[in-house]
């Protein structure tokens, strides 16, 4: 059968207007089907950031954990009405409702209520004579400009265990190897070694391997390309600096790091679920041991980190690990719940690997407990 040319008219027309009237409710659909994401933070009354906490949708498999910045990012979801529930060991359940808008973008921030009992803080207060006298002059040239230096928090940032990576951005800086040193360091295109000084002192007037330095025992580096910039402190014999001077600042109380075990599935960075190790009964809390854990007397002992003195500033951890039955820390269990400097966290999982705890007993018996200890770190503000 034909169809009039009247009819096909108006057959396209009605088409038409579906056609507009279905992608009017494909635009609109966002409201409630959209792909939508929940970010926020999430805090202690206090107002510290904490690390670990679960947050979960209710109703959906969506689920993120805070990261040591407190920071969360719940993707996937729809947009509309939803109910966040919020868990972390230690602190009271939190549940929020939370509307979507039709952006599909929202920030939320979370605080959570303590609930768990915490050891009494244990506080570190900075000595003005430990920092000062050694490396003030290294302070007092970095403040004038002139050279090349790397800080603590620097060597922190690079995670590296070789020393020669912590000079590579420096410019006209160049490694490679030369005779029996397979990372040799040059700089400005010089043929001989530059000059080596180990916290003040001159290392060897021959080559010296760099390589035998362990980042992690070092608080500051200079570097200077010639006799026209190295200062008087650092002046070589028989013109050695003509090739350069790299000195190195030593802290002589910490602890060489220990290079990851690459045989161990584990990564020490990771969180660790106590939560779960309560709930299985392999560690307990304060309110489930007859006679909790307490600090040995002298038993913790953290550094003031030298960069965060340097810039007077003070702060706080809030740490997490178990104690086991010997009154020592397991080190696969030490987590930091909130902190104000990364430094200080640093300072607090190294000093927690070496502290000395009296062990909790439940029924008689020795058992693992599950601890949180605040630490922190004074400036002091008098002379």
């Amino acid at each position: 059968m034909r169809l009039s040319r009247h009819r096909v008219s108006r057959l396209i027309t009605r088409r038409a207007w579906w056609g507009l009237i279905t992608a009017l409710l494909v635009a609109a659909a966002p409201a409630s089907g959209q792909s939508a994401t929940v970010s926020g933070v999430v805090r202690d009354t206090v107002g510290l950031f904490i690390a670990g906490a679960e947050v979960t949708v209710e109703g959906g498999s969506a689920r993120a954990v805070s990261g040591e910045d407190g920071s969360y990012v719940l993707r996937g979801l729809t947009a509309g009405n939803l109910r966040l529930r919020i868990r972390r060991l230690g602190f009271r359940p939190a549940v929020m409702d939370v509307e979507v808008p039709t952006t599909g973008l929202v920030d939320v921030e979370i605080q959570l209520v303590q609930v768990v009992t915490r050891l009494a803080a244990v506080s570190v207060l900075a000595r003005r004579d430990a920092f000062e006298s050694r490396l003030a002059g290294f302070y007092e040239r970095r403040d004038r400009k002139v050279g090349h230096f790397v800080s603590r928090d620097r060597i922190e940032r690079t995670h590296s265990f070789s020393f020669t990576d912590l000079l590579r951005e420096i410019p006209g800086v160049k490694i490679r190897p030369i005779g029996n040193i397979q990372k040799a360091v040059r700089i400005r295109g010089s043929s001989c070694p530059p000059l080596v000084f180990l916290d003040g002192m001159a290392a060897a007037a021959a080559e010296f391997d760099l390589e035998s330095i362990d980042p992690g025992m070092v608080e500051g580096i200079e570097v200077y390309s010639g006799s026209a910039t190295v200062p008087a402190e650092f002046a070589g014999p028989r013109n050695l600096d003509r090739c350069g001077v790299v000195a190195i600042w030593s802290s002589p109380s910490r602890s060489r790091r220990r290079r990851p075990d690459p045989k161990s599935t584990v990564d020490s960075r990771a969180a660790i679920d106590l939560d779960g190790m309560v709930g299985r009964g392999e560690a307990f809390t304060a309110a489930q041991v007859d006679s909790a854990v307490t600090l040995v007397d002298g038993g913790l002992a953290p550094e003031y980190p030298i960069a965060l003195y340097r810039d007077r500033r003070g702060g706080r951890v809030l740490t997490e690990f178990v104690v086991d039955t010997t009154g020592a820390v397991v080190p696969g269990t030490i987590g930091v719940i909130a902190s104000t400097h990364p430094l200080f966290s640093l300072s607090a999982r190294e000093a927690l690997l070496r502290a000395q705890f009296t062990p909790a007993r439940r029924q008689g018996a020795l058992v693992r407990q599950v601890v949180q200890l605040p630490i922190e770190f004074v400036y002091p503000t008098s002379p």
